[in-house]
């Protein structure tokens, strides 16, 4: 049996395609997924503070965003 993804993602891929794609398809929703398939395996490097910030922040890595 499936689990339910947590409300607050489903909320927030109404305004995000690349989350709204995992939920759909069944994808795990973990932060390495999202940048995957949002930078299509090709994520900017070095990562900065303006890519995390793209990132659902239900998912971010908070020590990458707060000073």
């Amino acid at each position: 049996m499936a689990t339910q993804p947590d409300p607050r993602l489903v909320e927030a891929a109404k305004n995000d395609p690349t989350l709204a794609y995992m939920i759909n398809k069944g994808i795990p929703l973990t932060r390495e997924r999202w940048i995957k398939l949002n930078w299509l395996g090709d994520p900017p490097q070095p990562w900065g503070v303006e890519h995390e910030t793209e990132v659902p922040e239900l998912l971010q890595d908070h020590t990458k965003v707060e000073g």
